[in-house]
């Protein structure tokens, strides 16, 4: 951190921002800021920008050797609205020149001291995390602040031996509904399994009751399962009096689907005492 601003603290608020090219990467530290389209916040975040103290940005493919990965930070000094002409003057002719975005003005651009690596390739937006869980996180997943079932089930999860990629997004065109957009979803957990992938999701009791929340996760674990994917749900009664039993279920579901398959591309399978095996074969790549 510059002297000239001040210490964070460890539960200062900061966005993981995806940064598309070098080319936004280099606006940020010459000009000294980032834009975000309001939509995407707007379906993406609850509470306000003015809540965060700090942007890290998260870099993908196209950063070549640098990328899958968070580097980079900046303070957040002020948010404004802007049309994306004022910013990019050069792109008038851009479908979305007088489109309203954000802009976030930044204080330096800096380095951390070292880079939270996701282990796979993946799709990233923009989420919340602390300053504490950005300084001590050594991949992606550990970023995440979830609720507190999410967090009793990822611990779970990795004390199974499982790597499983948290608040994993996906979208494909839904046939229900044809001619609409494609149907984005997050998934609370993903783990990646040899013949069939898994969803693991932590239903608390408020987002996943009544015949709207049941129609909609239905259409959702509908469309997840047409293609190629196996949902489990858990509610908050089994993840916190039954663990033994889902950890139970888990198992059964991965060696059912071929055994996990982690980032290196090795598949494991839980022995008969529950312990996920050492390396049992190799994904042909």
């Amino acid at each position: 951190m510059s002297s000239d601003q001040p210490s964070p603290a460890s539960d200062d608020r900061v966005l993981v921002a995806f940064l598309p090219e070098p080319r936004d990467l280099h606006l940020a530290e010459t000009q000294g800021w980032y834009r975000i389209r309001q939509r995407t916040l707007a379906e993406r975040l609850r509470g306000g920008l003015s809540s965060f103290r700090f942007l890290a940005f998260y870099q993908p493919e196209s950063f070549g050797p640098e990328k899958y990965s968070v580097r980079r930070f900046a303070r957040i000094r002020s948010i404004r609205e802007a049309p994306r002409v004022e910013l990019l003057p050069d792109e008038t002719g851009h479908p979305r020149a007088h489109h309203v975005y954000c802009k976030l003005e930044l204080g330096p651009v800096q380095l951390l001291d070292r880079p939270v690596i996701s282990l796979r390739p993946r799709r990233i937006l923009f989420f919340p995390t602390t300053w504490e869980r950005l300084q001590k996180a050594e991949e992606i997943n550990e970023l995440f602040v979830g609720t507190t079932l999410e967090d009793v089930l990822y611990r779970q999860l990795r004390m199974m031996e499982l790597r499983p990629e948290r608040e994993y997004y996906l979208d494909w065109p839904n046939p229900a509904r044809r001619g609409q957009p494609k149907h984005p979803m997050f998934l609370d957990f993903a783990v990646f399994c040899r013949d069939r992938n898994l969803n693991i999701e932590a239903d608390g009791d408020a987002w996943h009751t009544g015949p709207t929340a049941a129609a909609s996760d239905n259409e959702r674990d509908n469309l997840l399962e047409a293609n190629g994917w196996h949902v489990l749900r858990f509610n908050r009664a089994q993840i916190q009096q039954e663990m033994p039993g889902v950890a139970a279920v888990i198992r059964t579901a991965v060696n059912r689907y071929g055994g996990h398959r982690d980032p290196a591309h090795l598949i494991r399978f839980f022995a008969a005492d529950g312990r996920l095996g050492p390396a049992q074969g190799t994904l042909d790549l």
